[in-house]
C-alpha cells in the first residue's frame, strides 16, 4: 500500500497545486516541498498564501515555495496565472488540480457559469489548456515525467451528490440542488482526466508523434476534516451539522493531513505507472469504480466539445 514516506527525492522537479494554501492543498504542498520539489502554491489571496508558506518553512526551512495568484471564479486570472508561470519556469512535472468548493447555493459567476462547475472544473480545464505547451515540453524527458492530477470526489456517483449524466441547460442546473451541482462538477473532473489521457497519455497520437507522454488520473481524496467540509457543516445542510462530529468520532472523517495521499501517489510516486493513467482512485491510492456517466465515451466527448466552445466564445482560449 502506498505511503507518503515512500516518495523519492523530488529535487529538480516543479509542481503547481491549486488551492494550495489550505486543507488538502496545503498538505500536498508541504509534502512535495519536504521532498525537495519546487512548488507553486495556487491561491486567491497572496497574503494567505504567504502565511501558509511561512508555516511550511517553520517545518522545512529550505522549502522551495512560490505563490501563483489565481481565482477560479475569475477565468481571466487563470489565463494570467498560466502566463505568469510560463514566464518564470521552463518545466512543469506535476499539475495538481485541487481547488474546489462544495454544495454552495446556486450562483452564476461574472464569467457566466454556475459557480461550482467553474471553480471545480472549468477553471482547471483552462489552466491545463494554457500550460500544455510547457507540460508537453517537459514530458519529452520520458514517459511518466509529467503528471496531471484531477481531484474529484465519490460525490460524482453517490447520493446526495451522484449524477447520471452532465447537464448543460441552465434551468435544469439551477433546479438540480446544491449537492447535485457539486456532483456535476466532480463528474467533470473525472471526464477531464479521461480526455487528457486519451489525447496525451500512453498510446495517444500526441505521444506517438514525439510530443511527450503525459500521465493523468482523477481521485477521491476521502471525507476529510478540511475548511471546505467545516464550512459546509455550518452553511450547507442541517444534516451535516450533526453528522460531522459523529463521522470524526467513528473515524469516517479523516484528519486533514491524510487527504493528499492519492494526489501524491498519482502526481509524484514511481508506483503510479503508465497502465494506471486515466483511471480513478480512492483515498488510499487504490483503483476505484466511477459511475456509468464517467465511463461513457459520449459524455466525455460531449463535455470536451462544449468546454472548448464556451472557452473560445468567452475569449479565454
Amino acid at each position: 500500500m502506498f505511503s507518503i514516506s515512500s516518495l523519492p527525492s523530488l529535487a529538480g522537479k516543479v509542481f503547481i497545486v491549486t488551492g494550495g494554501n489550505t486543507g488538502i492543498g496545503y498538505t500536498t504542498c508541504l509534502n512535495l516541498a519536504a521532498k525537495g520539489a519546487r512548488v507553486y502554491m495556487g491561491a486567491r489571496s497572496s497574503t494567505k498564501a504567504s502565511q501558509a508558506i511561512a508555516q511550511i518553512k517553520q517545518l522545512h526551512p529550505k522549502a522551495d515555495l512560490h505563490i501563483l495568484t489565481m481565482d477560479n471564479a475569475a477565468l481571466n486570472s487563470i489565463v494570467e496565472a498560466a502566463r505568469s508561470f510560463a514566464a518564470k519556469e521552463t518545466k512543469l512535472h506535476g499539475l495538481i488540480l485541487n481547488a474546489g468548493i462544495m454544495a454552495v447555493p446556486y450562483e452564476v459567476t461574472r464569467d457566466g457559469f454556475e459557480i461550482q462547475m467553474q471553480v471545480n472544473y472549468l477553471a482547471h480545464w483552462l489552466l491545463t489548456y494554457h500550460l500544455l505547451p510547457i507540460l508537453q515540453s517537459t514530458a519529452r524527458k520520458g514517459p511518466g515525467s509529467v503528471r496531471i492530477v484531477c481531484v474529484s470526489s465519490h460525490g460524482h456517483k453517490e447520493k446526495p451528490f451522484g449524477v447520471t449524466k452532465m447537464l448543460y441547460d441552465d434551468s435544469e442546473i439551477e433546479k438540480f440542488g446544491n449537492f447535485g451541482r457539486y456532483g456535476l462538477s466532480k463528474l467533470g473532473n473525472v471526464l477531464h482526466s479521461k480526455t487528457l489521457n486519451a489525447e496525451y497519455g500512453p498510446g495517444s497520437e500526441n505521444s506517438k508523434q514525439g510530443n511527450g507522454e503525459i500521465w493523468s488520473a482523477s481521485l477521491h481524496p476521502g471525507f476529510i476534516a478540511t475548511q471546505l467540509n467545516e464550512k459546509n457543516r455550518d452553511n450547507a445542510s442541517w444534516m451535516l451539522s450533526w453528522m460531522h462530529p459523529m463521522l470524526k468520532l467513528f473515524g469516517v472523517m479523516r484528519p486533514w493531513d491524510e487527504g493528499c495521499v492519492s494526489s501524491l501517489f498519482v502526481g509524484a510516486s514511481p508506483e503510479f505507472t503508465a497502465d494506471l493513467s486515466g483511471l480513478y482512485f480512492d483515498e488510499f491510492a487504490k483503483v476505484a469504480k466511477t459511475n456509468a456517466a464517467a465511463d461513457d465515451e459520449g459524455e466525455r466527448v460531449k463535455l470536451e466539445k462544449w468546454t472548448r466552445e464556451v472557452m473560445k466564445k468567452g475569449g479565454w482560449i
